[in-house]
């Protein structure tokens, strides 16, 4: 091959210079590489060991100051509430990090029988001081927490998974609590809420960029992570199922034996190679590890490296300096190349570079420009084509919306004829279409199916399985058949075709409609809440039956409950409770029952219209999950069962 005499002076000169330096380069690199990584290795299992230790001895700190209460309160008993109060006062007081301290004890009371005592304090919402609880006037039955019927079963102390504590602390936390035996007999609960705010704290203290920290339970659920959407919700071992990573599944299995080690492992989404150096939080059976991606640790070296390639780049400039003057024959037909690039930047692809018949790179420069200008256009023709599809295809899902919709009861109000109830319904789903659904109809003059449903998933798919699910349900009932019959048939049929093993939960009822008896069978679903004219609200929980279309043999038990005159019962998907703000907090259950509590002496539309618009305003219009709620009102007037 000839080259042009500049190009060749260019080659003699630089090539013999390029070698040799890449070599020292590339050398170099290596070296400062291997060093890099063997002190970020050293340090990574320093920082991971002190940090696990530290983390363990605050945990057994406050298990030791539990256990001794326990043996107190083993060998004295206190004879009044207010010196378990104290006691609880002065353990917060002596160990500030702690959230909460409560004791929940069976005390002898007068004529032999026993009273449950269960004081509890904990610190403000500022922090800054301390209140008080009496737990046994609360909503909810403590006795059915983990954090004491752990302790009650096990005959020993116990560390709960960590939870959000939706009834008073309103925080992320975890528990620690002790039985109190007193002659082997089973006495009480003496328990300590930590703050999983603390462990957050403590793990943000990093020292290099991109470095963090993630602190897993014993089942692998994440307890800190820095995405805050991963804590309690996501488990390594589910991120390593859903992004395939056998290799994080068997660092998760690792961690959660106790063990100690460094491990080189794949970003879970970028795919980039990061640094795990984990150990063990022997008391509270979790582990802790900490991250950093390997190009952070690299990049000292990649810095060093560039401005070792910008002094060969300079010394290579110089050089072309010379001999740039010679080569101005070159740059003629480039800038023809050039004027057909601004051209193709106007938008004409129509383009062609000519008057380069020139054997040498600029002329298959040339060629290949003109080869790109033509495999754009065909490009460019191709997207539009896409995007017309893309079009057809919406339309499309716009159209199985409207089909979808019509499969649901369209009559509002629902059957106007009959005064002795009042029906209304809504579904808002997150994408085009949805997975849940609801139905409604007679079965005869005296009865009244109800049905609400949500099929795992979303889209399509879900969306089919929900058609499915409610032709067989309207296929199998019929008068003299019960809930639980029904859904017994239903789940035999949708899981002998299930290949994709999606689920369905259902709450599916008959509703008499002289006396407003409901007989009902509940698969998996959100337990409804029946709201009493007086504004008592009740829940009909819990489930009767597993979720349907997974287990073949799945048994269902139908329950029973009266709506009164003016009753409301509301049936609801989980969209409503699981509805996240932008901050990231639930509206929750206490969310819901607040509105029935305004409203429920409301029209049933009136309720219906205002919990979707507030569960709407909640999560600021963005569509996370369907949406669906059914109201059933028992008139005032109606007469009450005999």
């Amino acid at each position: 091959m000839s080259f042009p005499l500049p190009l060749k002076l260019i080659l003699a000169i630089c090539l013999p210079l390029v070698a040799v330096y890449l070599t020292i380069l590339i050398l170099d690199y290596r070296s400062s590489k291997r060093e890099a990584l063997t002190h970020m290795e050293n340090y990574l299992i320093e920082v991971a060991a002190h940090e696990a230790t530290a983390l363990d001895a605050k945990l057994s700190t406050y298990a030791e100051i539990v256990r001794s209460t326990g043996q107190v309160l083993e060998t004295f008993a206190p004879r009044k509430d207010a010196d378990l109060e104290r006691f609880a006062r002065a353990n917060l007081l002596a160990e500030p990090q702690l959230f909460g301290f409560g004791m929940a004890l069976e005390m002898p009371a007068e004529g032999g029988k026993t009273q449950r005592v269960a004081p509890y304090v904990c610190r403000t919402a500022d922090g800054g001081g301390l209140e008080s609880t009496d737990i046994t006037s609360a909503a909810f039955d403590y006795t059915r927490s983990d954090w004491y019927l752990l302790p009650k079963l096990l005959r020993r102390p116990a560390w709960t998974d960590p939870y959000f504590d939706e009834r008073i602390g309103r925080i992320l936390m975890c528990s620690y609590s002790v039985p109190v035996l007193r002659d082997n007999e089973f006495r009480g609960v003496v328990v300590a809420d930590v703050s999983l705010e603390n462990i957050r704290r403590q793990a943000c203290r990093t020292r290099y960029l991109g470095e963090y920290r993630i602190v897993i339970s014993s089942a692998g659920t994440f307890v800190y992570h820095p995405e805050e959407s991963f804590v309690l919700a996501e488990s390594i071992f589910s991120l390593a199922e859903w992004h395939h990573l056998p290799a994080l599944a068997d660092l998760g299995r690792t961690m959660i034996a106790g063990e100690r080690g460094v491990v080189r492992l794949p970003d879970y989404r970028t795919g980039r190679p990061k640094w795990y150096a984990f150990a063990g939080v022997p008391t509270a059976g979790w582990s802790l590890a900490a991250i950093i991606p390997e190009e952070e640790v690299l990049a000292p070296v990649h810095a060093r490296l560039s401005r070792q390639v910008y002094l060969l780049l300079t010394g290579l400039g110089v050089i072309l300096a010379v001999v740039v003057a010679a080569s101005g024959w070159v740059t003629r037909p480039l800038q023809s190349i050039a004027a057909a690039a601004r051209s193709v930047a106007t938008g004409n692809l129509d383009v062609q570079v000519k008057g380069i018949d020139r054997g040498d790179e600029v002329g298959k420069f040339a060629v290949t420009f003109n080869k790109m200008v033509r495999d754009l256009k065909a490009n460019v023709e191709a997207m539009l084509r896409e995007t017309e599809a893309r079009q057809v295809i919406e339309r499309e899902l716009q159209v199985a919306r409207q089909i979808q919709t019509s499969l649901l009861p369209l009559e509002r109000p629902p059957f106007p004829h009959r005064s002795e109830f009042s029906l209304d319904a809504d579904n808002a789903p997150a994408q085009v279409i949805a997975g849940d659904f609801y139905d409604f109809w007679l079965l005869d003059e005296e009865h009244l199916v109800v049905v609400i449903a949500d099929v795992s998933g979303k889209g399509a798919p879900a969306a089919m399985f929900m058609a499915v699910a409610r032709t067989t349900l309207r296929n199998f009932t019929e008068p003299g058949r019960s809930p639980r019959e029904v859904l017994e048939i239903a789940n035999r049929l949708i899981e002998a075709d299930n290949r994709e093993m999606m689920f369905v939960t259902i709450f599916y009822g008959h509703y008499h409609i002289p006396t407003g008896e409901l007989v009902f069978a509940n698969a998996g679903h959100n337990p409804p809440y029946l709201v009493r004219q007086t504004g008592r609200i009740e829940s009909l929980g819990p489930s009767t039956g597993p979720i349907l279309g997974v287990f073949p043999e799945a048994a269902y038990e139908n329950a029973r409950a009266v709506l009164q005159p003016g009753d409301l019962l509301l049936l609801y998907t989980d969209g409503v409770t699981e509805a996240r703000s932008q901050s990231d907090q639930y509206f929750g259950e206490a969310g819901l029952t607040a509105i029935l509590q305004r409203l429920h002496g409301q029209p049933v539309t009136t309720i219906c219209r205002a919990i979707l618009d507030d569960v709407n305003a909640y999560r600021n219009g963005e569509g996370q999950d369907d949406v669906t709620l059914v109201a059933l009102r028992r008139s005032a007037d109606a007469a009450p069962p005999a």
